[in-house]
Order: C-alpha cells, then structure tokens, then sequence
C-alpha cells in the first residue's frame, strides 16, 4: 500500500519553517504560485477549481434563482463529502505542480489560533520563495477572467471583472454596480493599511472563536463561539445530523439534547473571515460594511484562505469518524431534512448537475469530481470517500481536538429544555442573517447563543424558496433553572444587511425537551 500523504496544519509548516526546515512550507506556497499563474482555461488552474464552489456559475443556476449557479453542497447530507473532494481536487492540482506536496489546514481551535487568530503565512502580503520577494499566493487571487452575476433578482451584485484581487474584513469586495463600487471605494478608503488590516481581521475572528455575540460595542464577547460548536459538533449521534444545519434542526426538533452539526462553526468561519455586510446597510460584525468574498458563497471559493478552512473541516469530519466509529461506514437516513437537493431554508437549492427535489444519498454524484479523468462518467460518491486514509491516501497530522476530551459538557449527550425560535420570514431579509436569542429574568438579560443564516440574496425569485421560507433556531437553556426559565421573558434579535428590521417580521418561541 502507498504510503499516506499526511497533511499538516498550517502552523506546524510555518513552525519548521522558522525552525530552518523551509522546505515543506515553500513546496506548498510554490504550488499554490503556479496554479494561480496557469492559464484560466486550464483544468488544474486555481480560476477553474476555485470556480467550482459558486461563481463563474453554470448550468440552470446561471441565471434561474431556482437552482444553484455553484457545485458545492450546503444545507444538505452532501455538505461533508462534496467538500471532501473538493480538498482533494485542489490537492490533486497542487501535486501537478510540484509532486508530493499535500494540502494544510489552518487549525482553527488550536491554542495559537485562539490566542493569535489566523497564521501569518496566510496574511502576509509577500513570501520569500527562490530568492525573491513574490506576491504571496495564499494571500489573495487577482481575477484571471470576469466573473458574472446574472442571476435574477442579484442585480449583478457579485459581478467581479479581470483583474480584481480578493478581499476580506475589514474591506468591501463588491464591485458589480457603478454604485457599489463608489460604496465600495469610500469604505475601503479608511482602511488603507494592510498590516492594520490585518490585525482588524484577527481581532474578529478571536472575538467569533471565542463567543458570537459580535458588535461594535461587545467586541470579546465570551462564549458560544465557534470553538464551542466544533467541540460539540463531535458527539453528534449520526452522520445525518452531523452533517449540516438542516438536519440538525430536523434532529434537534424531534429529540432531547442538542446537537451541533459541523456546518455550523463552518459557517461562522466564513463571516469572520468575509465580513458579511452590504455597505452602509447595517452590520454583522464589528466594522459596519465589510463584505469580503468569503462572506458569501458565490465568491468565496476563490479566496485561498477557504481552502485551508475547508481542509480543517474535513478534518473535523474525520475526528467524528474516528472518535464515533464512522470510519468504514456511515448512512444517510432516507427522506430526512437535509436529504433533498432542494435543500430550503438552509441550503441554496439545486446544484450543478442536480435536479429539482432530487433524493440525495450515498450514492449521489459529487459533481464535477472524478474518479478517473479518462472516464468522463466516474464521478465521486459520498460511500468513495468515506475512509480518507483507505480510499483517498491521506491522513492528518495530530491537531486539536484529537483527544474526545470536551471542554464543555456535551449537549447531544445531555437531555436538556431548549428555546425552539421558528416562523421567520427569511423572504423578510437580503441575503444572509444571523439569529441571535435572549432570556430576560427578573429584569437581566441572558445571552443564549445564535444562528447563522445563510441565504440567497433575494429569495422572491426563487420558485423553490417560497414553498420553503419559514426559518426555526434551537437554543440550549441547560444554564437556567426550571425556575427561571418558567420566569423568562425570551427575545430575539436578527443581525442582517438592512437599515432596520422588516416591519412584518414575526417569530414564535416555544420551550422543549
């Protein structure tokens, strides 16, 4: 048997790099500056894998808002292992380049990362490769090749021409209208420093990692972050509610405890990395207007900081395997939330390739990702990419989390009241939004947690998504006495793009087991 291909974290490299030992990190940084230099035509070029997740759209979601422009899967049971692939596909075009080199991932609960946020080698404007300074290919992508929004309803909103290079917080990415671009330069005119910059962007994501509750003026809030939900995230009882938000919600109705599904801290990760704001039309993070491409899954594919993201999720992914005993074998649960292509509210609707309603399974295609290259019909299923270390010859370095040892007691394996928030409106919102949930006692008020929403832009374009509109969020209460939750007075607020909350929102709480 081949010998795995072991891939490290992000700071073990730039650890042995420092060390003297350069090698490892300047065969990855020198793959990545080649696929980023190829051709945009070209099969193994970052424009085309990049390009995969979402924008250039093609196929049905190109322009009908019924569909998805992208392949990539979220809301659905397809979430872990399209994106399994997908990491191997990148990995597949960085050995072209330079053979051996295997994909890192940015390990986002390690202890440096909560102390120090997002390692440098991923925020440094330049690397030092082959005796000159080059533009640091893991920092950003300069465009190739217009990318076009012409879905109905987006106004073009994501359109990004030739030439534009790849942002996140604190700056705004979007350029597709005369107006948005003026918005766009006059925003990011106050942040003209990218060391600053940088240290902006670090400073939200700890504050993500460490607690949600985000704002301006609570900018270290202190728990409920993403560390938290990837913790919880590897006691989920089953691959199906594990897998993505739609069927936790699903699961999480229907049974006592309260379990985190891995898409979830993925989420997350992606708005304190993009930003997830409209300039000049409200705020979900600490700088009112910041709208990075990974914010949003139209663009955000084609940062590469997303792939190091991703390589860390599929490392969570393989954690659970491990420590629940999933590595040889995991189902899907037939006809379950989560189990149909047109995955709504939580997910986007119909992939490339995917038909409307389409049941998804085991056996599902994950499109476009084949197995032989020479045979244009072996494309990848989720039961060929269920061992990575049998199947796709990789494995992970040791990283946090490894030992099941949860800083906090789990919540799937406890049987706990939780805070059912349901009947939002999500046609009410532009795009994503973020549910967070109060429970005011005897005059002081709790922080419960939060939920982030992700969703289309405009949503009333979308046949699929007005049969699918109602939104429902659980939220833990095990910190609350049966007392003084008898006596709570239970609140919601909606973090979102707009200049004020829509005046027909309407949303129900109710408590259960």
């Amino acid at each position: 048997m081949a010998q795995l291909k072991v891939r490290y974290s992000v700071r073990e490299l730039q650890d042995r790099y420092d060390r003297g030992d350069k090698k490892p990190l300047e065969d990855l940084v020198r793959a990545w500056h080649k696929i980023c230099l190829l051709s945009p035509d070209d099969l193994n070029s970052f424009f085309v894998i990049g390009g995969y997740h979402g924008e250039p759209f093609a196929g049905q979601g190109a322009t009908d808002p019924s569909y998805w422009g992208g392949y990539c899967n979220h809301g659905n049971v397809l979430f872990p292992t399209w994106h399994r692939v997908y990491m191997l596909r990148i990995e597949q075009a960085l050995n072209a380049m330079v053979p051996g080199v295997a994909m890192a991932y940015w390990d986002e609960t390690s202890d440096e990362t909560l102390r120090l946020g997002i390692p440098k080698v991923l925020t440094s404007k330049t690397f030092p490769l082959d005796g000159q300074q080059i533009k640091n290919p893991l920092y950003s992508y300069v465009l190739q090749k217009q990318v076009n929004d012409a879905v109905q309803g987006d106004e073009n909103r994501y359109t990004k021409p030739v030439g534009y290079e790849t942002v996140r917080y604190p700056l705004s990415g979007l350029v597709g209208t005369a107006e948005a671009r003026e918005e766009t330069r006059a925003h990011n005119a106050d942040f003209p420093d990218p060391v600053k910059n940088t240290e902006l962007l670090n400073q939200n994501v700890l504050a993500w990692l460490k607690g949600k509750d985000v704002s301006p003026t609570d900018p270290n809030p202190s728990k409920f972050g993403i560390y938290w939900q990837f913790e919880n995230c590897l006691s989920a009882p089953n691959y199906t509610a594990f897998s993505n938000t739609t069927s936790a919600a699903a699961w999480n109705k229907a049974n006592k405890g309260l379990t985190t599904a891995l898409e979830a801290p993925h989420n997350d990760v992606h708005l304190a990395v993009g930003g997830f704001d409209v300039p000049n039309q409200g705020q979900a993070g600490q700088i009112p207007g910041a709208n990075g491409d990974m914010g949003e899954n139209n663009t955000a594919g084609l940062d590469p900081i997303f792939f190091f993201h991703h390589c860390n999720v599929d490392r969570m992914f393989w954690l659970w395997q491990v420590q629940n005993g999933y590595t040889e074998h995991f189902d899907i649960i037939p006809g379950y939330a989560g189990t149909s292509s047109s995955n709504l509210p939580a997910g986007q609707g119909p992939a490339v390739g995917q038909h409307a309603d389409e049941e998804l399974t085991m056996d599902s295609h994950l499109y476009p990702f084949l197995k032989d290259p020479g045979d244009p019909h072996s494309f990848f299923s989720s039961r060929d990419c269920i061992n990575i270390e049998k199947q796709l010859g990789v494995t992970y370095s040791p990283g946090s989390l490894v030992a099941k040892k949860l800083r906090f007691a789990s919540l799937a394996e406890k049987s706990v009241k939780k805070l059912r928030v349901y009947g939002i409106n999500r046609d009410l919102f532009s795009g994503s939004f973020v549910i967070s949930a109060y429970a005011v006692i005897h005059g002081k008020r709790h922080f419960l947690g939060y939920q982030s929403i992700l969703s289309r832009w405009n949503v009333k374009h979308c046949q699929n998504c007005q049969t699918h509109l109602g939104v429902e969020a659980f939220f833990d209460l095990s910190d609350l006495s049966e007392e003084e939750i008898k006596a709570a007075d239970f609140q919601v607020e909606i973090q979102h793009r707009g200049s004020a909350l829509p005046k027909a929102l309407q949303y129900q709480t109710e408590v259960i087991d």
